[in-house]
């Protein structure tokens, strides 16, 4: 979600003086509310630390900071020593051990040794050191850059070389797993905020009451929960049924914190921004913000994440509809179309679901195609309300109705890639076309040389010829 598409009467970050993070503020409310450990993944210089130390000083919380990379054992719980009848240990502690914390920070975690990240598992999820109960800690909280790929490409100057991929085990103790803005992601009064500086250390809690806030979030939960016990876990069962498919897999414990994170969420929202936020919004983000795949060296695209939530969405509305169920409980766009007619939808059914296609994340050639392919499918035997009509010519005319293109100048690639490639390809095909194999180089010519600049056009045109056969298109 943007900052701009969330209206907010209460703005956490910004009260922290963080510019540019106000679409997160619910969740960081969640986070504190349910005691969450929450996890921070971004590039270096982007105010996590910042973020966390405001919090804590917030919330007037002891906090421990923890450089992870940096970190010995002994600096956190001290070193053991025998009672003076030799029957119990004590620890000898320092300032800085964690027994006193109720706001832990694990800083740079990803590049933490094994061997002590083992020994974080507990504090993180069970808020015990070697069986120990940590009586006053609350919050914990971890930070670390992108992991580096295998295979990284030492040019790039956001590759960092010594992040690793943490233990998946470890991931998941995660509640909230939190990608945060990077300085491309800030708008320009963003960006000037920032630059200019504010008064960052002044005292946020005259600002805001944290504390109110985090507690009138304790009070909305419950109430939350039992007005979304109905329906919650139908869509996130959708929702992981959908993430298992596009290899997202979670597991039980994964299942059971998404429901906690979204009623949590809500309740956020509600406090920050008023009692008329939407639900399935409030799905969204949490969807967004709980998946432990964000932290490997390959997260999954935002977009694939919200596409998952609003297909799952669609899914719970229609549970009694026995022919949408089917139709929307396939991922594949371009499925779901030729599934629905089979089914035989209404017209302005399956103009809803043409729409979808075209404005999936596909790329223009096969837009374009499954344009040609729809038109040519539809076009005899259905009447089409125009909002799928519109968009269906517009991509389609420069394939059925191709036009004379002259070009005056084309740099050396794109000549080549006339000369020795389709040319040849059309001049064969040309003098013994029928109207079908015309429609075929008719889609060739009219993507030179913008769409394949880039994308390879055979690999396009093989697209299309699938795209053709599926929609059962063989004469005109």
């Amino acid at each position: 979600m943007a900052d701009d598409d969330i209206k907010h009467l209460v703005s956490i970050t910004e009260a922290l003086h963080i510019h540019g993070w106000t679409h997160l503020d619910a969740i960081f409310l969640a986070s504190l509310t349910m005691q969450a450990p929450t996890l921070l993944i971004g590039l270096h210089g982007t105010a996590k630390t910042f973020l966390v130390e405001q919090l804590a000083a917030a919330l007037h919380l002891v906090y421990r900071h923890y450089n992870a990379s940096l970190l010995n054992y002994d600096d956190l719980v001290g070193i053991p020593m025998p009672d003076e009848e030799g029957k119990r240990l004590h620890f000898v502690t320092t300032d800085s051990a964690i027994w006193e914390a109720e706001f832990v920070f694990f800083d740079e975690i990803s590049r933490c040794r094994p061997d002590l990240q083992n020994k974080l598992f507990p504090i993180i999820h069970e808020r015990r050191v070697i069986g120990m109960e940590l009586s006053c800690l609350q919050h914990r909280w971890a930070a670390m850059n992108p992991p580096s790929p295998d295979s990284p490409d030492v040019e790039t100057p956001q590759t960092y070389l010594g992040s690793e991929p943490l233990d998946p085990a470890l991931t998941d103790r995660f509640g909230f797993i939190i990608p945060v803005p990077a300085w491309r992601d800030l708008n320009r009064k963003e960006r000037l905020q920032v630059i200019l500086g504010e008064d960052e250390n002044a005292d946020v809690s005259s600002v805001l009451d944290f504390g109110a806030l985090v507690a009138q979030c304790q009070t909305l939960i419950p109430t939350v929960e039992a007005a979304s016990r109905d329906w919650i876990g139908d869509y996130l069962m959708c929702a992981l049924d959908l993430l298992e498919k596009a290899k997202l897999p979670q597991s039980p414990r994964r299942a059971r914190m998404l429901a906690r994170n979204l009623i949590a969420i809500h309740a956020a929202r509600i406090v920050l921004e008023g009692e008329l936020v939407d639900m399935e919004t409030s799905a969204e983000i949490a969807l967004i913000y709980s998946i432990p795949q964000s932290a490997t060296d390959t997260p999954p695209n935002a977009t694939t994440l919200i596409t998952i939530h609003r297909q799952a969405w669609e899914i719970i509305n229609h549970l009694d509809n026995l022919v949408w169920r089917q139709i929307l409980e396939e991922p594949d766009v371009v499925r779901r179309v030729l599934i629905a007619e089979e089914l035989g939808v209404t017209d302005e059914e399956m103009a809803r679901l043409i729409t979808g296609v075209l404005s999936a994340t596909l790329s223009q050639p096969r837009k374009v195609g499954l344009a040609v392919a729809m038109f040519m499918a539809f076009s005899t035997r259905r009447t089409l309300p125009a909002m799928a009509w519109e968009p269906l010519v517009k991509l389609a005319r420069v394939v059925l109705t191709p036009a004379i293109v002259q070009y005056n100048a084309l740099p050396p690639n794109e000549i080549q890639l006339w000369n020795n490639e389709i040319r040849p390809w059309v001049c064969g095909l040309r003098d013994s076309a029928d109207e079908m194999t015309t429609v075929k180089i008719n889609y060739v010519l009219s993507g030179f040389p913008n769409l394949w600049r880039q994308n390879k056009w055979q690999e396009a045109l093989g697209q299309f010829n699938q795209d053709l056969q599926d929609f059962q298109i063989e004469e005109l």
